[in-house]
């Protein structure tokens, strides 16, 4: 049982392989090669994969020097299949829809833009409902912004902020044309100087966490 346990493979993501020759995309990883896909896989127990600061940044850094060589579509973090025979098949039996999903991602990078009150947004003299609709009013603004946005992103998708932080405003991944980055950053800093109010934070570029969802069932 034991020896049973050691014999899983932790999935980080699928990728594009120019042939069946390339063994690894990242370092400590491995392939497990179907057609011109190949999931990139590291050796793991068969259990639960706690989710700790460690394995996250792990997670990170493979998804990150993978995308640096080819196109990826990552796995939900903490991914762990049976067998190596239990992956290939589920490469086997998902590989035209993940042929499709690698289509729309190939020469695209994740961008994520953090909208934030500026210090001088709310008065320290406000009443409650004065910042109430100071709240309102800079929502509106950031909508706009997200609006000017989404016309250099070839999708967008809106993420969710804590109820309990009253200094983001919106927050939303973009789904960026590699070849245009150095634009939408432009535009990002060009929305951040035209609201006095509000600060834009830009990351990335990103794999396409945001944008890709696998399915594992059946």
């Amino acid at each position: 049982m034991a020896q049973a346990a050691l014999d899983g493979l932790r999935l980080f993501g699928v990728a594009t392989l120019e042939s069946n020759a390339v063994t690894s995309l990242a370092g400590g990883t491995s392939i497990v090669p179907f057609r011109m896909l190949g999931a990139v896989v590291a050796p793991s127990r068969y259990v639960r994969v706690a989710l700790d600061e460690s394995e996250m940044a792990e997670y990170t850094r493979i998804l990150e020097e993978v995308q640096a060589n080819s196109s990826v579509l990552p796995a939900p973090p903490g991914t762990v299949f049976r067998t190596r025979e239990s992956l290939a098949r589920w490469l086997e039996l998902h590989y035209f829809t993940l042929t499709q999903a690698i289509g729309v991602v190939e020469g695209h990078a994740e961008a994520r833009v953090l909208i934030t009150k500026s210090s001088t947004a709310d008065a320290a003299d406000a009443t409650a409902d004065e910042i109430k609709e100071s709240t309102k009013q800079l929502a509106a603004v950031a909508s706009d912004s997200l609006r000017v946005l989404r016309g250099q992103a070839a999708a967008t998708i809106s993420l969710p902020v804590a109820e309990d932080d009253s200094t983001v405003v919106s927050h939303a991944s973009f789904l960026v044309d590699i070849e245009r980055w150095g634009l939408f950053t432009e535009l990002v800093a060009k929305e951040d100087q035209r609201h006095s109010d509000l600060d834009f934070r830009l990351t990335g570029p990103w794999p396409p966490y945001d944008f890709v969802r696998m399915e594992f069932g059946g």
